[in-house]
């Protein structure tokens, strides 16, 4: 998995057909700075509340997938 980031949007990079899934458990987690989601295959497009807050998610769902606590 990667993740990069602008402003308040990241894109997460996951193996094929992962996305939906990934995109939904967020979803269903409801993650307060998380606005919403948007996935295709293997891309997820994740929406943050914080207009500068994407650097941020996107540093925290790397440590998660790298099994840090976030």
């Amino acid at each position: 998995m990667s993740a990069e980031a602008s402003a308040n949007l990241v894109v997460l990079r996951t193996p094929p057909g992962a996305a939906q899934f990934l995109a939904s458990a967020f979803d269903k987690a409801e993650v307060a700075d998380v606005l919403g989601t948007i996935a295709g295959d293997d891309t997820v497009l994740i929406i943050g509340r914080d207009p500068d807050g994407g650097d941020a998610l996107a540093q925290r769902f790397t440590a998660l997938a790298n099994g840090d606590s976030a």
